[in-house]
């Protein structure tokens, strides 16, 4: 696997009579071995890597590359290379880019191309062509390589964005065309159920600010996707439409909607309300994910007191699904959540978090049983205490932290909810002491979890020791930790040891090199032959110049 990209660059010193070379380069070597379970890595892999700074008279061109030996056995090796100069209010994007002009259209995606944005005083224009997928026939899955295949079709788009404004305050119109080459797969991609698609989606991106303190956002897209662009059943479409995207049985519209008004000032009092209604089956070839068939109402608020040694954030909302009531049920969700941070005094600061969360299913296509319908409540408390302690002569740190949450979930389905309720609590302490002259620190933690269900409960209960040093004014620093859980439950009782070791080393200004080393041990007290011993070592060498 290599890698090679760069980011946008400001060329606007270009006439500066410099020029300079540095970078790195570096190499990685794994060691794994393990007994009694079966090996989760090969016993030896390697990573180079490396990245370059060319600066030739103020036009800088960053570099960087990858290369594994892990993923050898993929037939489409993932080589990226991509720059993006900039000089005043032109920018250029050439290679692989990625570019947002909207979450809902184009925001997040790799594109391999060319693309152009120009941003002369107040307007705001875009353009980009690429390919979005590489077509891939029968390649074997690196995550799953015996079992899995990848079979995709080549994708190509083009984008545009034409808008005014700045900032904080713009308004943006954006379209993307996307479509699949259906001759770049041969005849066995259909009988494998993968059929070339065609994609076009509108939509706008805006952000207003008045008074100084408020601003409004509203973003949005109407997308057309039709799942298979050779579908001969043809539908009804006007001819401007049709021109611009195929238009048959496989094609659906999808809309989605944001919008946030929001009051912040300096003093940090804010009171926001945001609104989110995304269709079912909403998507963009443009974006890999977004979440769909949700639609939600938030109200948020926060503030400072007592010159910011106070502060509360909290929001409230509602949230359901089944917006077009093509599921057997709808769910409703009333979600809510507060936060207070105090620090009264330098040595000493507490937070508290809480949240709920309600869950409640309704009827929807048909009628929902008592012994099916979802019912529930979950609540989450966590107390966050710390004291941090300095020395006159601050040569010695001390940080001492408490948490402890809980989180119950009442699950209030009358057929089966007492088997799916359950609480979980969890105490943590953790101590660090540090040298500041001497390089020298020292932790420790205690952990305490316990989980209480109908049928059955688990405690786990560990802890974790460490120290690291510091050496020759820190050119040599040696880490050691080790940290011992038990896990007891109704079924076994597990013990897991995993000691670690890191060595750093610094020779001159150019030399860097690591060796790590830690082993996972897991002793099964119940059943001696589901015991097992993992060892994982690294070394690398880095050179600068």
């Amino acid at each position: 696997m290599s890698v090679l990209f760069a980011n946008a660059q400001d060329l606007t010193h270009f006439k500066q009579n410099k020029s300079s070379v540095h970078g790195s380069v570096g190499a990685t070597g794994i060691f794994y071995n393990s007994s009694g379970i079966t090996p989760r890595k090969t016993p030896f892999s390697y990573i180079l890597n490396g990245n370059l700074v060319v600066n030739l008279k103020g036009l800088v061109l960053p570099f960087s590359f990858t290369y594994s030996d892990r993923n050898k056995s993929f037939r489409q090796p993932f080589n990226q290379f991509g720059l993006s100069p900039k000089y005043k209010w032109v920018t250029l994007h050439l290679g692989y880019r990625n570019i947002n002009f909207s979450k809902y259209v184009l925001g997040g995606h790799t594109i391999f191309g060319a693309g152009i944005e120009l941003t002369p005083g107040k307007f705001r224009f875009g353009a980009v062509y690429g390919r979005l997928k590489k077509n891939t026939n029968q390649a074997t899955n690196i995550n799953n390589p015996l079992n899995d295949t990848i079979t995709a079709f080549s994708r190509k788009m083009m984008s545009f964005k034409i808008g005014v404004g700045d900032r904080n305050t713009f308004f943006d119109f954006i379209v993307m065309r996307a479509s699949d080459d259906s001759t770049s797969l041969g005849p066995s991609a259909k009988e494998n159920d993968n059929f070339p698609a065609t994609n076009f989606v509108t939509g706008i991106n805006s952000r207003f600010t008045f008074a100084k303190y408020i601003h409004l956002e509203l973003e949005g897209a109407y997308s057309i996707y039709t799942a298979d662009q050779t579908s001969k059943f043809v539908v009804q479409t006007p001819d401007i439409i049709t021109k611009i995207i195929p238009i048959n049985i496989t094609s659906q519209g999808y809309l989605a909607i944001r919008g946030l008004l929001e009051y912040k000032n300096r003093k940090g009092l804010k009171f926001a309300l945001a609104y989110r209604r995304i269709d079912p089956g909403y998507k963009s070839m443009g974006t890999y994910f977004i979440n769909n068939d949700v639609e939600n109402l938030t109200f948020n608020t926060g503030f400072n007191a007592f010159k910011r040694k106070l502060s509360f954030s909290g929001s409230i909302g509602v949230e359901r699904n089944n917006l077009k009531t093509a599921r057997n049920a709808t769910t409703k969700k009333l979600i809510g959540s507060a936060m207070i941070s105090y620090n009264p005094v330098p040595v000493f600061g507490i937070s508290f978090n809480y949240s709920n969360y309600s869950i409640n299913q309704q009827a929807g296509r048909i009628q929902i049983a008592d012994s099916v319908k979802l019912y529930q409540t979950n609540g989450t408390l966590m107390i966050m205490p710390h004291f941090q302690f300095v020395n006159s002569k601050r040569t010695i740190s001390q940080f001492i932290s408490l948490v402890y949450s809980r989180m119950a979930l009442n699950d209030k389905n009358l057929s089966a909810g007492f088997n799916n309720s359950f609480t979980t609590n969890n105490s943590m302490i953790t101590y660090s002491l540090t040298f500041i002259p001497i390089s020298l620190s020292t932790n420790a933690s205690f952990n305490y979890n316990k989980v209480n269900m109908a049928t059955g409960n688990s405690t786990n209960i560990g802890g974790t020791l460490g120290v690291s040093k510091g050496f020759l004014k820190n050119k040599l620093s040696l880490g050691f930790s080790a940290n011992v859980t038990e896990s007891i439950n109704d079924q076994q009782t597990l013990i897991v040891f995993t000691p670690a070791l890191t060595f750093r080393a610094k020779a001159g200004k150019h030399h860097s090199f690591r060796l790590k080393a830690n082993i996972i041990s897991s002793n099964n007290l119940t059943n001696n032959n589901l015991s097992s011993n993992e060892q994982i070592g690294d070394v690398s060498y880095v050179f600068s110049f």
